[in-house]
């Protein structure tokens, strides 16, 4: 039964690309968009258009596709949402498309396809390992043993200061905030360091700061 189904499949997706040829076929009699070279007799090799002797028109080497009856749509359709295509992202549907058919900005179509492709946002794969189980922090045997530093950053200008500067004891979540400038340096910071945190709590063992 399964086989059934495969070949099944398969089958109709077959049939399906033979319609979206003819149909794409059909469409190139019609566009005009892309005819100036042929028409004109150009060189076709400046323009990346080739034609075979059927009137089938070729850009860079794959079938054109013109942006007439919503053929690109079908395109992306039948090779990243039919059941055979399963989705992928964005660098292989555009392999994919690209070995049949081509157009103008067809990555940037395909990029803008996929990541609008609603199915693909709710079941996104994971490409790392599985995370761990988290580890709990050891408690501090005394406050202040182990402090976070981070900066308030351009706020506006008071006695002239810009930034403040953010100190937080991790054990008694206890917080020193410390008006400072944009401009401020490795000196400067340790000469605060030393008056508001070194002076009045010692040396912390452990520092948090990006």
């Amino acid at each position: 039964m399964t086989i059934c189904n495969t070949l099944t499949v398969r089958g109709a997706n077959v049939t399906d690309h033979q319609s979206l040829l003819s149909d794409i076929k059909e469409a190139q009699r019609s566009d005009q968009s892309q005819l100036k070279p042929l028409v004109d007799g150009e060189n076709l090799k400046d323009y990346h258009w080739t034609e075979e002797e059927d009137s089938t028109r070729y850009y860079e080497g794959q079938v054109y596709v013109p942006d007439t009856d919503d053929l690109h749509l079908q395109v992306l359709k039948s090779n990243h949402d039919h059941v055979l295509a399963g989705h992928l992202g964005q660098s292989k549907t555009y392999q994919l498309v690209h070995r049949e058919f081509n157009w103008p900005n067809l990555r940037e179509f395909v990029m803008d396809y996929v990541r609008s492709c609603t199915i693909c946002g709710r079941n996104k794969a994971y490409h790392h390992k599985p995370y761990r189980l988290l580890k709990q922090l050891p408690i501090l045997p005394r406050p202040w043993e182990s402090i976070s530093m981070d900066f308030i950053e351009q706020l506006p200008l008071s006695e002239g200061h810009t930034d403040i500067l953010v100190v937080v004891d991790r054990l008694t979540k206890q917080v020193i905030f410390i008006p400072t400038v944009r401009s401020i340096n490795t000196v400067l910071l340790a000469e605060l360091f030393i008056k508001h945190i070194f002076s009045k709590h010692g040396v912390p063992n452990h520092i948090t700061s990006d």
